[in-house]
């Protein structure tokens, strides 16, 4: 099986009209969704030809791919910096934080959505593992410390606990400034995400029902 690439293409990386392309169509697909957005919705915002954008992307699939993978390589070097730090675990769970929270524009679960629901499969099996090796590989890997440590319960599997903290992530990136959700939940901060994850939104342990079940 050929190895995935994972890695946005060069020529976009170098080219300040491709990146401009993606950029407008990255706004289009967040607002709209995959299906919505047309080729010539790109073009009229980009304010470029057709020939042009299809000299740097193939259709609008691989606008889709380009721009999720630009997305996760943002995020990559960062990530596996804070992972690999030589920082006690509470401080890069909250620069993790601080970077899932702040350091994209859009909604990265639309767009995992939107991946899912509209691409083909080839598409889906690219993004899945640059999602993987980029973003969530890091998190899973300070999960590994974490649960050694005692700092996180040790029946959850590391996997789990990075999914459970990207969703808190993901949550409090949607109340940023920039929304308007912001108005009815006060300010957050990376360190409350990083409370929450850590020690729950409860006073004390809840009680056990006849079932078993809190």
């Amino acid at each position: 099986m050929a190895e995935l690439n994972l890695a946005l293409d060069p020529r976009i990386s170098d080219s300040p009209t491709a990146l401009r392309i993606l950029d407008m169509a990255a706004q289009l697909f967040m607002q709209r969704g995959y299906r919505a957005v047309s080729i010539n919705d790109i073009i009229q915002a980009a304010g470029v030809t057709k020939p042009t954008l299809y000299y740097y992307f193939g259709d609008k699939e691989d606008l889709f791919v380009q721009m999720g993978l630009r997305v996760l390589e943002t995020m990559r070097q960062p990530l596996a910096e804070i992972a690999a730090a030589d920082r006690p675990l509470v401080e890069r769970l909250q620069a993790m934080a601080t970077l899932l929270i702040t350091g994209y524009e859009g909604d990265m679960r639309m767009m995992r959505h939107e991946m899912m629901e509209h691409l083909g499969e080839s598409a889906r099996a690219r993004l899945s593992a640059a999602f993987y090796q980029h973003l969530f590989a890091p998190l899973t890997a300070v999960m590994h410390e974490a649960s050694a440590a005692g700092l996180v319960r040790a029946d959850l599997a590391p996997a789990m606990l990075a999914m459970l903290f990207l969703s808190l992530c993901e949550t409090f990136h949607e109340l940023t400034p920039a929304h308007p959700m912001l108005r009815w939940t006060g300010a957050v901060s990376p360190a409350l995400l990083v409370d929450l994850f850590l020690h729950g939104a409860g006073t004390q342990a809840a009680p056990k029902s006849s079932t078993g079940m809190a």
